[in-house]
């Protein structure tokens, strides 16, 4: 069963000094139509927002690092179930089906995106896109070969994490949770 998940920092007040980051499910085995319905969507939980006491602590090294950890943790309690590779039984017409629920897509932001897949935010960096291994200096050539393309998968981003050499790919050091989803 494919499981689609939303996120999105939100302001609650008027002033935008308060915010929560709440992640909703879907499943992407209905129709777009009744997928877009706000009753199509569950609240899963809220990601933690962390908050700096200081300017110079916001910009340390450290805190950024805690911000990362933080939210691929709080990612791995939230999709616990998904994590344990067990089946679910719905029922649909009368009839018990045994499903398999697979996380088929995250939407997000660009900035989220970066998070969730813990690459470096800066468009600056050697290789800004989240999804390929193009370098910033080729990502407007519209000429480039599907050779010179390498995706952004689990296997090689986790292989560069593993190797310690994920400033090479614009990775950040922390353990990425999806890498554990079947």
């Amino acid at each position: 069963m494919s499981i689609i998940l939303y996120s999105d920092a939100t302001n609650v007040d008027t002033l935008g000094k308060s915010q929560l980051h709440p992640i909703y499910v879907s499943i992407g085995n209905i129709k777009n139509w009744r997928r877009n319905k706000s009753d199509a969507k569950q609240l899963l939980g809220y990601l933690p927002i962390l908050q700096a006491s200081s300017n110079s602590e916001k910009n340390s090294t450290d805190f950024k690092k805690t911000v990362r950890e933080t939210f691929h943790k709080s990612l791995r309690v939230l999709l616990e179930p998904l994590l344990s590779n067990n089946s679910i039984n719905l029922t649909l017409n009368n009839e018990k089906i045994r499903f398999y629920p697979r996380i088929s897509v995250v939407i997000a932001d660009w900035p989220e995106a970066a998070t969730y897949c813990l690459t470096y935010k800066s468009t600056m960096s050697n290789y800004p896109c989240h999804f390929c291994l193009v370098s910033r200096n080729n990502i407007p050539n519209i000429n480039l070969q599907s050779n010179e393309i390498i995706p952004r998968t689990h296997d090689n981003m986790r292989l560069n994490f593993n190797q310690h050499s994920g400033n090479s790919v614009c990775i950040e050091d922390v353990y990425n949770t999806f890498w554990d989803l079947p």
